[in-house]
């Protein structure tokens, strides 16, 4: 599944809850953070983060991540409507 160029949820460890409050990302309460993923690699996903000084990369590694969940948003409707 392509994950590149798409914004998802990720459900992360403690620990890679942990490494994103210290890559100053704003971590919510929730255990669902929503990013953007630019890429991805062996090593993980390369997300957008928001910072004071503008837009950063980085890297969440792949063994942070518990799940990853795709939000699917509207569907198109095709052909004639009543």
């Amino acid at each position: 599944m392509k994950v590149a160029q798409r914004t998802v949820a990720v459900v992360l460890s403690e620990e890679g809850r942990a490494a994103m409050e210290l890559a100053a990302a704003s971590v919510p309460g929730s255990p669902v953070l929503f990013f953007f993923v630019q890429d991805t690699d062996d090593m993980g996903l390369w997300v957008r983060v928001k910072r004071e000084d503008g837009d950063h990369l980085v890297l969440v590694r792949w063994e942070f991540v518990l799940s990853l969940d795709f939000p699917m948003g509207e569907t198109k409707t095709i052909g004639i409507r009543s």
